[in-house]
C-alpha cells in the first residue's frame, strides 16, 4: 500500500484504497475487465495479433520505465504475465506490488528471493 498509493501512470494499476480491518484486509484498485495477460495468452481463441502484442509489450515497458524513474526507484521483483492486467481498450497495466521494494541506494538488498 505504501508503494501503490504514490503511483500514477496509465500503465500501472490505479490504487483506490485499502481495507485494514481484520479479517477483511484488502487492496482496492481500478477494475480491468479483460483480466490478466496470462489468461489472454493461454485461451484457445487467442485474439492477440502481432500488432496488439507489440502494443502490449510497449505498455509493459512504459509501466516499468515509470517505476524505475520514480524517486526512489521502485523495483517490482515479480514481473510476469499474471501480474499484468488488461483494460477494456487492451491497455496493459502492471499490478501486484507485494514483492516490490523502493531502492534508496545504489544497490537493492534483500535477504529473500523474489518472484515465482
Amino acid at each position: 500500500v505504501r508503494i501503490m498509493k504514490r503511483l500514477r501512470h496509465p500503465n500501472v494499476v490505479l490504487f483506490m484504497g485499502a481495507i485494514t480491518r481484520v479479517p477483511n484486509l484488502s487492496i482496492v484498485t481500478e477494475f480491468l475487465p479483460r483480466g490478466s495477460l496470462f489468461r489472454l495468452i493461454h485461451r484457445p481463441n487467442n485474439l492477440l495479433d502481432e500488432k496488439r502484442r507489440l502494443r502490449m509489450a510497449l505498455d509493459v515497458a512504459r509501466g516499468m520505465n515509470y517505476l524505475h524513474n520514480c524517486t526512489p526507484v521502485i523495483v517490482h521483483r515479480d514481473l510476469k504475465s499474471p501480474n499484468l492486467l488488461v483494460d477494456k481498450n487492451w491497455v496493459v497495466k502492471v499490478c501486484d506490488f507485494g514483492l516490490s521494494r523502493m531502492k534508496n541506494n545504489t544497490f537493492l538488498s534483500s535477504r529473500s528471493t523474489a518472484g515465482t
